[in-house]
C-alpha cells in the first residue's frame, strides 16, 4: 500500500489518517528502513511524515539514536490512542460498504496448512459475497501468526490460540486428536505406544514447529521415550517415511486427512482413544470485520464436518465424537 507525502501546505493541527497509519509501523519496527520497506514507500518520506507529525503534536516521537527505534513518552501515547482510532475508521469503511451492498475491497485470510489442504478453496469461494478481492496465504504456525500481528492478515485459522494478545477474538472451530500411523508392512507384537517406543525409530515433526512441539508434550504425557531417527518438517515427507516403513509417528487426524492420497500402506492405530488433541480456531483483531469473522468460522466447522469428518469415521472410527466441529475450547 501506498501512503501520500505531506508537503508543508497539507500540515494542519488536525491529525490525518494516513500519517497515523505510518506513524504505527515506525513505532512496530526496529529501525526507518525496516518501516519504510513495510509500508511500500521511501525512508525520506517516512522521515517527513514523521517529522510533521511532531510538528503538529509539538513533541518528539521517538528516540531516533536508539536501535532499535524506541518510542518517547508522547511517541507511546500517539501509538496507543492511534490503533483504535484507526480501527474505528477502517471499520467505519467497511461497515459503509457493506451497507451499500458492496462488500470489502480485500480480505486476506491465512490458513495452517493442514487447514488449507482440506477447505481452502472452499472457504473462500463461500466468502466471495463479503468482499471483492482476496488473498489467501498458507504455511507454518508461526510465520502466519506473526502476519496477523504485523496486519498482513485479516483471518488466520491456527492452532496458536495467542491467547498472550489480549486485542484477538478467537472463535473455535475443531478439536483434532492425534493418531498413531505405521507402515503396514511391519510387523507388530503390540501396537501400544509403550511397544512402539522401545521397538521402533521414532519419525517425528522438527521439534521447533508447533506439531513438533505438541508430540513431545504428548510422549511425556503418555511417558515413553520414543527413540527419533527423524525429524521432518511437513506431513507428506512425514508419511512417506512411515509408509517406507522407516519407523512409527504420531499425527493430528486432520492432517491425516490432508493428505489422504499417501495413507497407502499405512495402518491408522489408536493413540489413547482421542483424549490427546489440539484445537483449531479462526482468529481476528477485536471489533472489525463486522460479523464476517464468526461467519467464517461456522464456514469452517461446516468444511470440517463435511471433507473431513466421513474420512475419519472410515480410518479411525474410535475418534467418534472426538474429532469434531466445535464452539467451546479449553481455556489452557
Amino acid at each position: 500500500m501506498k501512503f501520500p507525502i505531506y508537503g508543508q501546505t497539507a500540515m494542519s493541527k488536525s491529525l490525518d489518517l494516513n500519517a497515523l497509519k505510518i506513524f504505527v509501523v515506525v513505532a512496530e519496527s526496529k529501525t526507518l528502513t525496516q518501516a519504510a520497506e513495510r509500508l511500500g514507500i521511501t525512508q525520506s518520506a517516512v522521515s517527513q511524515t514523521l517529522k510533521q507529525l511532531e510538528t503538529i503534536t509539538d513533541s518528539v516521537l521517538i528516540e531516533r539514536s536508539s536501535r532499535p527505534l524506541r518510542l518517547t513518552p508522547s511517541g507511546s501515547l500517539l501509538y496507543a490512542r492511534s490503533q483504535p482510532l484507526l480501527n474505528d475508521s477502517k471499520n467505519l469503511l467497511d461497515d459503509v460498504k457493506m451497507a451499500a451492498g458492496g462488500g470489502l475491497s480485500e480480505l486476506r485470510i491465512g490458513m495452517i496448512d493442514c487447514f488449507s489442504d482440506v477447505g481452502g478453496e472452499q472457504l473462500v469461494r463461500q466468502l466471495q459475497s463479503f468482499s471483492t478481492n482476496f488473498t489467501l496465504r498458507t504455511g507454518l504456525v508461526s510465520p502466519l501468526s506473526q502476519a496477523l500481528l504485523e496486519r498482513e492478515l485479516d483471518l488466520l485459522v491456527t492452532s496458536d490460540p495467542m491467547t498472550e494478545q489480549a486485542d484477538l477474538q478467537r472463535f473455535p472451530i475443531i478439536r483434532d486428536p492425534f493418531v498413531i500411523v505405521v507402515s503396514d508392512q511391519l510387523e507388530l507384537d503390540s501396537e501400544t505406544p509403550g511397544w512402539l517406543a522401545k521397538n521402533l525409530p521414532f519419525i517425528q515433526y522438527d521439534r521447533t514447529t508447533r506439531l513438533g512441539m505438541l508430540t513431545g508434550i504428548i510422549t511425556k504425557r503418555l511417558r515413553i521415550e520414543p527413540n527419533t531417527r527423524f525429524e521432518l518438517d511437513s506431513t507428506e515427507m512425514l508419511l512417506k517415511f512411515v509408509r517406507q516403513g522407516h519407523g512409527w509417528s504420531i499425527i493430528s487426524s486432520l492432517c491425516m486427512v490432508g493428505s489422504i492420497e499417501l495413507l497407502h500402506n499405512i495402518k491408522v492405530l489408536n493413540l489413547d482413544d482421542g483424549v490427546n488433541a489440539r484445537y483449531i480456531s479462526l482468529l481476528s483483531r477485536e471489533g472489525e470485520f463486522s460479523s464476517i469473522p464468526e461467519q467464517a468460522a461456522r464456514i469452517c466447522r461446516g468444511i470440517y464436518d463435511e471433507n473431513v469428518l466421513p474420512h475419519l469415521n472410515r480410518l479411525a472410527p474410535w475418534l467418534a465424537g472426538k474429532a469434531k466441529s466445535t464452539t467451546n475450547m479449553p481455556l489452557i
